[in-house]
């Protein structure tokens, strides 16, 4: 019963039921996410973005169970989202330096490879503002589409039609410059 009150109360945007919340089991989320994410600081900005979540979109969430498991659960999925991302990084970083070591320390391939991406930042900040947004969270922050509309508050729909927008747009800034370098690339 004392657990209805607690998502009632917060439901209705009680600060205090907040903040008596957070105060009870931050620390015990963040010893949680540290053991799946073995990095303090990962561990601690996870539960924050998991309360803050929590807090934007309380009239939203239905919670079925004790907040505390509602809390675990949400800490234990960030936590998997997280690693995921994680390990999508460390695969493109791989990548990258198994391209370089292919490529080997060329001068002019480094002279085109600082223009290249001098060019797709131009071209990303030169995106409507939304687009952009949209388009970072997906491929900087290698969020999914779900996840960036959950976070921008926004369609699944919209998100897509933003990503390609971007893309199209993208294409079009860089396909002078990007045929350059394929022309150098296939001098080398």
């Amino acid at each position: 019963m004392e657990q209805n009150i607690e998502i009632i109360e917060l439901k209705a945007g009680n600060v205090k039921v907040y903040e008596a919340l957070f105060k009870r089991l931050y620390e015990p989320l963040c010893q949680y996410a540290y053991n799946f994410l073995y990095d303090h600081d990962e561990a601690e900005d996870t539960v924050q973005k998991i309360f803050c979540k929590l807090w934007e979109l309380r009239e939203k969430t239905d919670i079925h169970t004790s907040t505390k498991s509602y809390l675990y659960k949400m800490v234990h999925n960030a936590c998997l989202n997280r690693i995921k991302q994680i390990q999508k990084q460390s695969e493109h970083h791989d990548h990258i330096a198994s391209q370089s070591v292919l490529i080997g320390n060329n001068i002019e391939y480094e002279m085109i490879h600082k223009e290249l991406h001098k060019q797709i930042d131009l071209a990303v900040a030169a995106l409507p503002e939304r687009c952009r947004q949209v388009f970072l969270l997906s491929r900087i922050q290698h969020l999914s589409y779900m996840e960036i509309a959950q976070e921008m508050q926004i369609s699944h729909n919209t998100v897509e039609t933003q990503i390609v927008k971007a893309l199209k747009s993208l294409r079009l800034q860089l396909k002078d410059f990007l045929m350059v370098a394929l022309f150098f690339f296939l001098h080398i």
